[in-house]
Order: C-alpha cells, then sequence, then structure tokens
C-alpha cells in the first residue's frame, strides 16, 4: 500500500503531506478542484515522465516522494539490486533546467528500476485506458495465473524447448550444403586446431606465467647465488647443525634445554624453508630447449587465437562445431533420420502434455466464468455472458492454447471481444468485475479508479461504490468519483479542493470527517447544502456504510 505521499510545487499544488490507510479511500472534489493533478502525482511517482511544464509558476522545481509498504517481492528486488530492504521510499525531482532525479531510499537510482518494482504493485485505471485486461495477447497468461500451476507449466516449456532444439537443429542440417571448396577449408581448418592438442584451455596463461617466473630468475641469478653461499659452504644452515651436535653436551643443563629446543627446532624450519625457497627461485635446471619449447608453444597458441579471434577454450568449441559439420556432410542421411525419430519423439511428448495443460485450463476456465458472471451480477449487469473461448494455435512454449475473454452485456446480443463493449458504464463495471478476481493474483497492492463510474448511476454506482469496498478488504483502493453513492461507501473521504487568492491559485487534499463528510455528499448530490439535502446524505452515507461491512 501507499503509506504516505508529499508533494511540492506540482502544477496547482504548494505543498501536501498526507498519511493514508489500507481499505477504500474515496477522493471527490469540484470539476477543475485538481482531482486529475493528484492521479498524475501517482504515475509520474511510479514511472511516468516529469517535464518542466509540471513545475508550479515561479518555482525552481517540483517534488513528489511516496513511501510504500514493502512486500516480499519489493524485499527480493531491493536486496538482489544492494538496497535497505526495510523500507521504499521513491522520490521524484525535475529542476526548470530539465534535469529530473529519481531516488530510491535516499538513493539515486534508475526509473526503470522503480518502474520494474512498482508496475505489478499499483494499477491505475481511467475509464477508457486500453488495460491488458482488454488486450487478447494477455488473456491467455491472465488464465494460467488463476489456474496457478506454474510447475505444469515449466514442465511444458521445458518439452517445447526440447522439441524445439531438435527442431531446428533438424531444419539446420536439412538446409546446410558444403561444396568441395568450402569442405576443403573446414578440413583444413579442423587439421588445424587438432594438431595443437589443446586440453588445457589456460595453458597459454600458465605458459606465460612460467615464461614470466624464468624471467624474473634470469634477472636475480646473482642474489640467489649469494643466497645459496650464506646458507651452504659452512654457512648458516652447517652452523646451526653443528651445535644441534654440540647441545647434546649440554644434557645436563636443564635450566636452558628449553632454548636449547627451540634453536634446534628453528633449523629444522630453517631448511624447510630455504628448500621451499630454492625450489620456487632456483630454475637452473630448465634447460634452453625447455624454454625455447615454451616459447614455441606460446606463439602457435596465440597465433591461432588471433586466427580465429577466440580464447582456447572458444577454439575447442570451434573445433567441435567444425567436427560436427565434417560428420553432417560425411553422414547427412543417417544423422538427420535420427533426428528426426529424435524429434518426432519429443513432438509427442509435448503435445500429450500440452492437451492436459490445455485440459485443465479448460476446467478452471468454467470455475473462473462462474466467478466473473457473479461479480458482474452484483455490479448490476444480470443479463450478462461471459465465456472464456479456446482454440487450437500453433505450438509454443505456453502450450497449444489461443485463449479468447468473450463478454455479451445483454440478452440476444451475440459474444463478442471484451474491447467491442461499447457502453462505458458497462465497461467500467466490467473491468471491476475482472480486477477484483485478478488483482490480486498479480500481486497488485494498491488500485486507483479515476472516475471509472462515470455514465452510471442511481443503485448501479451505489453497487460499483460496494464493490470497491469489498476489494479493499483484500488491497489498497482509492476512488477518484463525482458519484455521491460511490463516494459514500468510502472508508475514508479525501476532499480535492482549489484556493484562489488574487495572486495565486493551489489545490489541497485533506481527509473530512462526520458533519463535513455529509455536507460534502449534499453537494455531490444536489449541489446546494438544506436540511432536506444534509438528511438524504446522512442516510445515504449510513445505508452505504453499513452494506460495505
Amino acid at each position: 500500500m501507499l503509506n504516505n505521499l508529499y508533494i511540492k510545487d506540482f502544477i496547482l499544488i504548494d505543498e501536501l503531506n498526507i498519511d493514508f490507510k489500507n481499505d477504500f479511500s474515496v477522493f471527490t472534489g469540484e470539476t477543475g478542484a485538481g482531482k486529475s493533478i493528484f492521479i498524475d502525482c501517482i504515475g509520474c511517482l511510479i514511472g511516468d515522465q516529469l517535464n518542466v511544464s509540471m513545475i508550479r509558476k515561479d518555482c525552481e522545481k517540483t517534488i513528489i516522494e511516496g513511501s510504500f509498504e514493502i512486500d516480499d517481492n519489493l524485499k527480493v528486488k531491493l536486496k538482489e539490486a544492494g538496497y535497505d530492504d526495510e523500507s521504499f521510499i521513491v522520490t521524484r525531482e525535475i529542476g526548470i533546467d530539465g534535469r529530473s532525479i529519481t531516488r530510491l531510499n535516499q538513493r539515486t537510482t534508475t526509473l526503470s528500476f522503480v518502474k520494474e518494482c512498482l508496475e505489478d504493485y499499483v494499477d491505475i485505471h481511467c475509464q477508457h485506458d486500453n488495460q491488458y485486461l482488454l488486450n487478447e495477447k494477455y488473456h491467455l497468461s491472465l488464465l494460467d495465473q488463476y489456474c496457478q500451476f506454474d510447475e505444469n507449466l515449466k514442465n511444458l516449456a521445458d518439452f517445447y524447448k526440447e522439441y524445439y532444439n531438435l527442431e531446428k537443429e533438424y531444419e539446420k542440417l536439412t538446409s546446410t550444403t558444403f561444396n568441395q571448396a568450402q569442405l576443403e577449408i573446414i578440413e583444413y581448418q579442423l587439421r588445424e586446431i587438432e594438431n595443437l592438442n589443446i586440453d588445457n584451455i589456460e595453458e597459454d596463461i600458465e605458459i606465460q606465467s612460467k615464461l614470466k617466473v624464468i624471467s624474473e630468475f634470469e634477472k636475480q641469478q646473482k642474489t640467489i647465488a649469494e643466497i645459496k653461499e650464506l646458507f651452504t659452504e659452512d654457512g648458516i644452515l652447517d652452523k646451526l647443525y653443528y651445535f644441534t651436535k654440540l647441545s647434546h653436551n649440554l644434557s645436563n643443563f636443564e635450566d636452558v634445554q628449553t632454548n636449547i629446543d627451540n634453536i634446534i627446532n628453528s633449523y629444522y624450519s630453517i631448511t624447510d624453508d630455504y628448500e621451499t625457497i630454492l625450489s620456487k627461485l632456483d630454475l637452473t635446471d630448465i634447460s634452453t630447449e625447455e624454454i625455447d619449447y615454451l616459447n614455441s608453444r606460446l606463439y602457435d597458441l596465440q597465433r591461432i587465437k588471433r586466427k580465429y579471434n577466440s580464447s582456447l577454450k572458444e577454439l575447442i568449441t570451434i573445433k567441435e562445431d567444425l567436427s560436427n559439420q565434417l560428420e553432417a556432410y560425411n553422414n547427412k542421411e543417417f544423422i538427420l533420420s535420427k533426428l528426426l525419430k529424435e524429434k518426432d519423439i519429443a513432438y509427442r511428448k509435448y503435445y500429450e502434455y500440452a492437451i492436459e495443460v490445455s485440459n485443465f485450463r479448460k476446467n478452471k476456465a468454467l470455475k473462473l466464468q462462474k466467478e466473473i458472471l457473479n461479480e458482474l451480477k452484483d455490479l448490476s449487469l444480470e443479463k450478462a455472458k461471459f465465456e472464456v473461448l479456446f482454440e487450437e494455435n500453433k505450438p509454443t512454449s505456453k502450450g497449444i492454447d489461443s485463449v479468447k475473454f468473450m463478454i455479451s452485456m445483454n440478452t440476444g446480443m451475440p459474444l463478442q471481444p471484451l474491447n467491442k463493449v461499447a457502453s462505458g458504464g458497462e465497461l467500467s463495471r466490467l473491468m471491476l468485475g475482472l480486477k477484483v478476481i485478478f488483482a490480486k493474483l498479480q500481486g497488485t497492492k494498491l488500485i486507483i479508479f479515476d472516475e471509472i463510474d462515470a455514465g452510471v448511476s442511481g443503485y448501479v454506482a451505489l453497487n460499483i461504490g460496494v464493490k470497491m469496498s469489498k476489494l479493499a478488504k483484500d488491497i489498497q483502493v482509492f476512488g477518484v468519483t463525482h458519484l455521491p453513492s460511490v463516494a459514500a461507501c468510502g472508508k475514508y473521504h479525501y476532499l480535492i479542493s482549489k484556493v484562489q487568492t488574487d495572486t495565486s491559485t493551489s489545490s489541497t487534499v485533506e481527509e473530512i470527517k462526520n458533519h463535513k463528510r455529509v455536507e460534502q455528499l449534499a453537494i455531490l448530490s444536489s449541489s446546494t447544502i438544506s436540511e432536506t439535502s444534509l438528511s438524504a446524505a446522512k442516510e445515504l452515507l449510513e445505508k452505504a456504510q453499513k452494506l460495505c461491512k
């Protein structure tokens, strides 16, 4: 949910700082008061573009900041991106010079990352928006979300991938032909790489390292010779060894035995370290022939790498590919026959599983149809018919189904695609009914309905308000409305007003309660405040709140 919204110098808004609660919040106000501006602010917060025209007149910059409640999905995304995952605060700024800044938890971030985080979290729905629910290309995914069988879809995708790879391999080999010149090039390249006998993908690095050590050794020969002289030929080691012999004569002196033992242990330790140093630094046993071999081998490896513009690891892959090409040419008919059998087997496995998935979808679709019709009935669309239309499609990783949501709003009217619903009021109710079912499945935490109740009135409007309120039991809902019946259903009511002085105009947003809320409902109903309108507004509020419990 959206916990807090701060706005500074945005079009008509001077400064606002609003805390929101969960459940259903309604926003009302006269035409031109700034309701659409308020929604635009939230849109910019979740990813819409800011532009200089949005900066309040005579101000340097505009700021929008929102604090969202953390859910598991946001925590994962924040943690993976290296952000503090205890909060989710988005800040958007733009100055009069056109420079915009996006921050997340006080750190500069990209707008695309904010969009990625909030694309399913917040859903802003206007009456005639081209929503994903209306777009047929999303209907299969929506049905699959309703089915909740991710493991089955993963298995289906794996079967398809196996079949698809074999199909592509078969097509590639079928269309592959070589003339004699091409074959000779392939054979030459294969021999050239094979003759190097590459079995260590880091051989060139190891040779370079070894040659570097040899080069360093040659530079330090004098130092190594002096070290040898220091330790041998009556040097340190010989003297310490002689001490160990003499120490046997001091066995009766217990007070110094510990010190004697320490020197003897040091002798053995120094001997081990000296031998280790020599083994690493003394390369006098490496012959000139071996050094020549290393240089020659490195030259050959680097030459072939440059020629094919590849690493040793990639050269091994190239060799395998060339070998396969040659084998494919020499045994083309046999390999094609083998691939065809494997492809047919893979397709049968895929198709049989796709049929199972399709049958599961069709059973779930019947349940979905009933749920949607129940929702539409609650929204005074008792005559509506809804059907999930299945057609067999070409194989894909999602199966063989093509799915389309079909609707008929009135008796005697044929089923047609959702986007063909003509009436704005009917479309609004249809969309609301669908969102009640799909919003939770998509992980939506906040839905904003921007005057989707346009074109309806009376008890239909009240039904819309009650439905929004019931949806708000699971998801935070904002409803911008001009209808008193919808406004009366909100648990919280915010009034958007325009304040004008001789020099400026600004919009404000405040939560209204009790008598002030009744007055606003009266104004929405009859544009006047009188005993009659106030009494009717109070009665409407009590009735709506009772229905929404």
